[in-house]
């Protein structure tokens, strides 16, 4: 199964998981409708291609961006925005999803969403932060030399008669 069908779920679930309180958490929504109910709805916004890892996989620096919603009726509508604008930003602190091929969210801001002059800017916020996804199969090329077998020399101690002179890279930190 490809990260990119394990991630809606993943992401989903751990922002539900964090943030009980909210009503609704829904990805890739096919339609926000003006429904006045706390929610988060997000979606992959852009995708560029990411620094090659060098393992065979493929790199996709990938921007996520997240509608924070609360009913403008409640007290304090604003507020509570804003906390879950907060919220869901430290929630992307060092955050993988649980997932192997998902790098730390990185580049994460927060602004009302908007302009000053909409009164949907005070009680919705857009959240948006940026992640590496990995795609493929790592590759190991050497076939006949499993992985672990890689030893360094350094010179002038190589070659015949230095073999106990080679350390391998895990003993070189």
């Amino acid at each position: 199964m490809s990260v990119l069908t394990q991630l809606p779920d993943a992401i989903t679930s751990t922002i539900k998981t964090a943030m009980p309180h909210l009503q609704t958490v829904e990805a890739f929504p096919s339609r926000v409708d003006g429904s006045a109910q706390t929610a988060i709805y997000w979606a992959i916004t852009g995708m560029d291609p990411g620094a090659d890892p060098g393992d065979g996989r493929s790199c996709l620096l990938t921007t996520f961006e997240a509608r924070v919603r609360v009913d403008p009726s409640v007290l304090q509508a604003s507020l509570q925005a804003v906390t879950l604008a907060a919220q869901l930003m430290d929630l992307l602190r060092c955050q993988y999803w649980n997932l192997d091929a998902v790098g730390s969210a990185t580049a994460v801001w927060a602004k009302p969403a908007g302009t000053a002059v909409d009164p949907t800017a005070k009680t919705e916020w857009t959240v948006q932060w940026q992640q590496s996804i990995y795609l493929g199969q790592e590759q190991w090329p050497w076939a006949k030399q499993p992985p672990g077998t890689l030893v360094l020399g350094f010179s002038p101690d190589t070659g015949p008669g230095h073999e106990g002179d080679y350390q391998s890279p895990e003993h070189l930190s």
